[in-house]
């Protein structure tokens, strides 16, 4: 008997220890099994339902509230701060008051929206059409339209938490490109949606439109161009196009380029092309294996002489260069070369000053190239490196015979021994007599 005493006067200790504590939650005793049972519905509960009904309601008799005076806003504004000081207003808070959105009594988030999810609720008065697509927005994927709008209102278009150009990054931390000595995409600093669509698209990455397509909408003298070429760059035809090449965010290279444009180009051009003359043009190798290089390849600007989007000229040129081994002279055909060299190079048949490829005054250059069956330079020069001054070549191309050129050097000239003509050696102060044989002067 005395056992039984002394539990049930422990089990009333125990349940009221547990009414002081479930007290506050029911308000004044408002959510009881015969009045507001329904609120215990809500995950969250708005305080005053926890605390006292009170705070928003009016007791006016046993049992009888009314609703405070003035608005529903001046009533939620009493507690809460005012949420219409945005330059942008929500037209739901606008044309509404808060009740529009939210349950006064209680939800299934801190915010107490009247729905499960913020999505459905935004739905009611938005177009689900920025639900559909093959790509959806994080965000909008969870339904939490608050990670990137404000439900009430805001200084940005949009109602945007932050302005369109930092609010992206917050998330996407890696496309900022803002550090000293970076290139920013242009369109990077007006937002993200020059090119994304930040509810949904088709397209991956959320483009508004599909790869080489959305690039035209302000490239589009370089994508017609490169579609209009004779000769076609590859690689923008392959895997990711002009994102082979080009970071669409920013680099800190010219360009938006993904690499420095040497170490870019020699990413492909470590490997065997086959030229339009049969041999293997493997060009990082070319390089490895000669330290001569050419002017705009030591400058590492591949581009001097190269369009990489596509060329009406072989080889992807940048201007005219003679396709073929042998041609007659004429200076548009060396439109590449005069770019940077000074066509007298080759057009004055006497020089002291044009270049130092003389026998006196006789400019070997001119007795070369000038004549109806010219040697192109490719003849004794290598276009891209070389182990000899001036880009000299050891050997030059023949069909399938790569000829020796033996050239050696002197302080006032040189000589050369090819198989297209025997030993001749020219001196700009001591000039050499050439016999009537000689192929190259035609004297």
């Amino acid at each position: 008997m005395e056992e039984t005493m002394e539990f049930v006067k422990r089990w009333m200790l125990v349940s009221a220890a547990v009414l002081v504590l479930v007290a506050p939650l029911f308000g004044n005793d408002c959510i009881t099994s015969e009045c507001h049972q329904d609120f215990r519905k809500f995950r969250v509960l708005h305080a005053p339902v926890e605390d006292d009904c009170t705070s928003c309601h009016e007791e006016t008799g046993k049992h009888k509230f009314a609703k405070p005076e003035g608005s529903v806003k001046d009533a939620c504004y009493a507690c809460h701060d005012d949420k219409e000081a945005g330059k942008h207003l929500h037209a739901a808070l606008e044309m509404k008051d808060c009740l529009f959105c939210h349950n006064p009594h209680g939800g299934n988030s801190r915010a107490l929206i009247r729905t499960g999810r913020m999505d459905t609720l935004c739905y009611e008065c938005h177009e689900k059409a920025d639900k559909t697509g093959k790509y959806i927005h994080g965000p909008n994927v969870s339904g939490n339209c608050a990670i990137c709008h404000e439900a009430h209102s805001s200084n940005t278009a949009s109602l945007l938490v932050e302005p369109a150009e930092e609010l992206c990054i917050n998330c996407h931390t890696d496309k900022t490109f803002t550090e000293k000595g970076m290139h920013r995409h242009t369109p990077l600093e007006e937002g993200c949606t020059g090119c994304h669509n930040p509810h949904a698209s088709d397209y991956v990455y959320q483009l508004e439109q599909s790869g080489q397509a959305l690039c035209a909408t302000c490239h589009e003298d370089i994508t017609d161009a490169a579609a209009k070429a004779k000769a076609k760059h590859p690689v923008l035809e392959s895997r990711e196009k002009c994102l082979n090449c080009h970071d669409a965010h920013g680099s800190p290279y010219e360009n938006n380029l993904k690499k420095g444009q040497m170490t870019l180009c020699m990413s492909c051009h470590d490997k065997s092309i086959i030229g339009t003359d049969g041999k293997d043009h493997n060009i990082a190798k070319i390089l490895r294996k000669n330290p001569v290089k050419h002017g705009p390849v030591k400058d590492g600007n591949c581009s001097g002489c190269h369009n990489p989007h596509g060329s009406d000229y072989y080889m992807l040129l940048s201007g005219a260069y003679p396709e073929k081994f042998y041609t007659e002279f004429d200076e548009t055909r060396y439109a590449l070369c005069f770019q940077c060299h000074e066509a007298a190079l080759v057009e004055k048949a006497e020089t002291t000053v044009q270049t130092n490829f003389r026998n006196g005054k006789e400019n070997l250059h001119y007795f070369h190239i000038n004549r109806t069956k010219g040697r192109t330079c490719r003849a004794c020069h290598m276009v891209h490196a070389s182990k000899l001054p001036k880009h000299i070549r050891e050997e030059t191309p023949f069909g399938k015979w790569d000829i020796p050129i033996e050239f050696s050097q002197t302080k006032t000239g040189g000589s050369c021994s090819p198989g297209c003509h025997k030993s001749y050696s020219y001196d700009r102060v001591n000039p050499d007599s050439y016999d009537s044989e000689n192929p190259v002067t035609g004297k």
